[in-house]
């Protein structure tokens, strides 16, 4: 069955005529209805608007409401007495039965009106389907009928006339509500659908509610999205309309759709299970769980993603965590000194540079540094240098042989003397001494001769050409002990002793 009506469509209150199958129902009939200033007759109360009864418009026939004189605003409403899908509101105003035109006086106690539709008994807390800005009294129809696809529980008529507002000409001087029929027509059980209101909403709509024509949502529910709410959020979003971002959930995985929680933990420097909130200080990591270290220059202080150390690292350690001991021959802040010469050249105590070991040969002192002593030689400069070394306090700190100045003059480490060494030594200093003694006696011969007077027989005389007394040198060449210079063929005295 359809019927032709006046239609106004969203707030620009265009006036269409439309055709309307009427299988919705009339949700509002008979229902509970309210009006701020009622007349003071009872039969012109709030509940006739809703009555059904709308065939005699005027103030006499008892079948519409009628606020009282004077008001600045006036608000007539209805309760559904549930939350319902709505389609469309047609509003009969009172004409007293006579022509509609500019000359009926009630045209302009009509123009300026307001539908609204909301939860509460409050109409500023539900949406407002259409407000009136166009109409004169010329124009304005009797009857008129207002689409508004929302669901609500409360539908409010209201009008208002504020005395510090100029209004447009033909609007009456005082607000009124004088409605012989309000319809609000929906379907009447919550969750359906359709010209026959017998088709179930999606099952994610927001309260079960969704458009009364196709059956999209007036709304989610928190996880989902689509006209339908038939696809869960993505892009790191959840909740109502998926319009709240996720926190930061371990390697960036998208969270619980509905209440955002993080199925698999947090992503470093986040804790909490919707991972939102920042590690404290001291700990950082995958769901903080790992400590700053306590060798960071600013002890447990570290960066809550990396662990990196602020400040630094306490003396003797290395590296954005401070997690790794000196090494290298290094020790000390920011491994910045070299080690001693530790021990078979181990590292050194990693804060304070000592051997712990000891020093390895020809050096000593806590941390190696220092070099053996006059004299000493060895592992930490433990050993004393040979006593037949030519210089008793020089030898080689590491080996401990003499010096090669002493090795020359024919000392050894070993305290073994060389025999023929010696034999060479002797011969070289009885030459000497031999040639020395024979030039002096040559030279006093000679000053002898000259003293002397001269003898005439020429035997006697030797002449400059005349050998040397050779007896001597006969001698020391027959002498056993020696064959030639450096030849040894007899025991030194030397070896003797040895």
């Amino acid at each position: 069955m359809y019927r032709e009506i006046g239609m106004l469509n969203s707030i620009g209150g265009i006036l269409l005529t439309v055709k309307i199958i009427s299988a919705y129902e009339n949700i509002a009939l008979n229902k509970p209805a309210w009006q701020q200033y009622p007349y003071q007759r009872q039969q012109w109360g709030a509940d006739k608007a809703v009555d059904g009864r709308y065939s005699d418009r005027s103030a006499a026939g008892g079948q519409c409401t009628i606020s009282a004189n004077f008001a600045q605003n006036a608000t007539w409403r209805v309760d559904l007495e549930e939350v319902l899908s709505i389609y469309h509101i047609t509003i009969y105003y009172r004409t007293d039965n006579a022509v509609w035109d500019e000359n009926n006086g009630y045209t302009g106690r009509f123009l300026g009106f307001s539908v609204y539709i909301s939860n509460t008994t409050d109409k500023n807390d539900g949406i407002l389907c259409f407000k009136d800005t166009m109409y004169t009294r010329a124009t304005i129809p009797d009857n008129v009928t207002i689409e508004c696809v929302k669901h609500g529980r409360f539908v409010f008529f209201y009008n208002e006339r504020d005395r510090e507002v100029t209004y447009p000409s033909g609007y009456s001087m005082t607000a009124y509500n004088e409605l012989c029929e309000v319809q609000v027509y929906g379907c009447s059980t919550p969750g359906f659908y359709g010209n026959t209101c017998l088709l179930p909403c999606p099952q994610n709509c927001q309260e079960g509610y969704c458009n009364i024509v196709d059956g999209s949502c007036l709304g989610c529910i928190p996880g989902f999205q689509g006209s339908r709410c038939d696809k869960k959020c993505d892009g790191w979003r959840y909740g109502a309309d998926c319009n709240i971002s996720c926190g930061s959930c371990l390697n960036f995985g998208q969270c619980h759709h509905i209440n955002g929680t993080c199925l698999n933990g947090c992503d470093r420097g986040f804790q909490g299970e919707q991972c939102s909130k920042e590690c404290p200080e001291g700990q950082y990591g995958n769901n903080c769980r790992e400590a700053c270290n306590i060798n960071c220059g600013v002890p447990n202080r570290c960066n809550r993603v990396t662990g990196e150390c602020q400040g630094g690292c306490k003396p003797g350690w290395k590296d954005v965590k401070c997690d790794k001991q000196c090494d290298g021959g290094t020790f000390g802040l920011n491994c910045a000194q070299s080690c001693g010469v530790c021990f078979n050249e181990e590292q050194c105590h990693h804060i304070n540079g000592t051997c712990l070991n000891g020093c390895d040969k020809g050096y000593q002192g806590i941390d190696c540094t220092l070099a053996c002593s006059d004299g000493l030689y060895g592992y930490n400069c433990q050993e004393t240098c040979n006593i037949n070394c030519r210089v008793r306090t020089t030898c080689d700190a590491i080996s401990g042989q003499c010096s090669v100045m002493g090795q020359q003059l024919g000392l050894s480490t070993n305290n073994n003397l060389y025999p023929s060494l010696y034999g060479v030594i002797s011969a070289l200093c009885l030459s000497i001494a031999l040639n020395v003694f024979f030039a002096i006696c040559f030279l006093r011969n000679r000053a002898c001769n000259k003293s002397k007077p001269e003898r005439k027989t020429p035997k006697e005389l030797p002449t400059e050409h005349t050998a040397p007394n050779t007896e001597i040198y006969d001698k020391v060449e027959d002498n056993a002990g020696y064959q030639e210079l450096g030849q040894i063929s007899q025991l030194s005295h030397y070896e003797k002793l040895h």
